[in-house]
């Protein structure tokens, strides 16, 4: 195995404002250092006793939704327990929500000027955006210097990894979908590897099946139940449904929610809706329904600690996300999952259905909801044989050291250290 050789000194310049991760010893303990992975790539097989991960410098480009910054602030969250000292950096969008999520972590970020694809009409100005992307993103990468870059997906990954590839900084992608995006297809073939959750996801680099990276906000193994539900104020008797939509597809769910709750016949008797509606204007409307329908609810427009939801319901109703079904899959949380007809690529059907063949859930497409769902839904939920096998089945196929092994990875990457079982192509 190689090692890792001293960073040369770099010039006395202006960098923009990063975030350094780590405040622990400078060395891991012995059997936590450098990894090889073996050929199989779910291996987490690690040697080389006694060596420490040197401090790594991580540009993060892209995202602009929660699937994607959330997992890839949980690797950013595990550099920094790996590798005291390192510093992220994301850069991405202006969007509102990527700003939130990102602040709300403590990671700095920087905004880079782009353009989505709007066909071929807005071919010009997509091409202009790109360019300024680039150039912007170049400049970028001379006052941060990272040792590497994750593309996060998104037109905004476009110019940081092109810029990349430029400087001859390595590349690597992250992919939580089973039909991976445009610009991570475009990416590909310049990065080194790319971490997928779905086994399927093609790509034309090494692929590591690495799972989907989740943080402190999903994974609460030390409380029950009947404590998460105490402390969002639900019911401890009775069954839970969770309801969400995500940052792009509540409307639709909310309106199927509010004409079922209008035909409400006592159907729902006994069960609790926790439903996080997406905004405020939505979330008044919903309490309303519910409140008029006579069913037990709390609703909210966004919580931003969604484990403890996770452990507090016994089925949830969400869209199609790639994160979001992870997310699922770790807290043993059985779905009914309703994909976003509109998703890039029809991304989120492919994740419904592989999700569904797992045996973790149903697939309900959005065109079909009506009484029926309402129905299998409220039948489904008081079915502890077929929410117990769901739910053993996701937790046997979870992966919770996800952001371990994409850090170790991302790192030895950065610092030219050996790795083996680069995946599959």
């Amino acid at each position: 195995m190689t090692t890792a050789t001293s960073t040369p000194p770099r010039a006395d310049r202006s960098r923009p404002k990063t975030v350094r991760i780590g405040i622990t010893e400078s060395l891991l303990p012995e059997a936590a250092c450098l990894p090889t992975f073996s050929t199989d790539a779910w291996s987490r097989s690690l040697t080389a006793p006694g060596a420490a991960f040197p401090a790594t410098r991580v540009l993060f480009a892209g995202g602009g939704t929660g699937g994607h910054l959330y997992p890839a602030a949980a690797i950013a969250g595990q550099l920094g327990d790996l590798a005291p000292g390192s510093e992220v950096l994301f850069a991405g969008s202006d969007r509102r929500l990527e700003q939130r999520i990102l602040a709300g972590c403590g990671y700095a970020h920087r905004v880079l000027p782009t353009a989505p694809w709007r066909g071929i009409r807005g071919a010009f100005g997509f091409a202009l955006g790109q360019v300024r992307g680039l150039l912007a993103a170049r400049q970028l990468l001379r006052e941060f210097q990272p040792h590497v870059v994750v593309g996060l997906g998104g037109f905004p990954s476009v110019g940081p990894a092109l810029a990349a590839s430029m400087a001859r900084i390595p590349l690597v992608l992250f992919e939580p979908n089973a039909s991976a995006g445009k610009a991570n297809l475009f990416l590909a073939r310049l990065a080194r590897e790319a971490y997928v959750h779905f086994p399927e996801t093609q790509l034309h680099c090494p692929r590591i099946s690495s799972g989907t990276p989740l943080d402190g906000r999903v994974l609460l193994p030390e409380t029950s139940q009947g404590e998460a539900r105490r402390l969002l104020g639900l019911p401890g008797e009775g069954k839970l449904i969770l309801v969400m939509g995500g940052s792009q597809g509540s409307r639709a769910i909310n309106a199927w929610l509010e004409r079922s709750l209008s035909a409400e016949r006592g159907q729902a008797r006994g069960v609790t809706f926790l439903h996080l509606a997406g905004d405020e204007a939505q979330a008044v409307r919903l309490r309303a329904a519910y409140s008029l329908a006579g069913v037990s609810h709390r609703v909210l427009d966004y919580l931003a600690g969604i484990g403890v939801a996770y452990r507090a319901a016994d089925l949830a109703l969400v869209r199609g996300g790639g994160a979001t079904l992870a997310e699922l899959s770790a807290a043993g949380l059985p779905a009914c999952v309703v994909p976003l007809p509109n998703s890039a690529g029809d991304h989120q059907r492919h994740n419904a259905r592989s999700f569904a063949a797992t045996g973790g859930g149903w697939v309900e497409e959005e065109a079909e909801l009506g009484p029926e769902s309402w129905r299998l839904l409220l039948e489904r939920v008081h079915s502890e044989e077929l929410l117990d096998r769901a739910g053993a089945i996701l937790h046997a196929g979870a992966r919770p050291d996800a952001a371990d092994v994409v850090a170790r990875r991302v790192i030895s990457i950065a610092h030219g250290l050996e790795l083996t079982g680069r995946g599959s192509r």
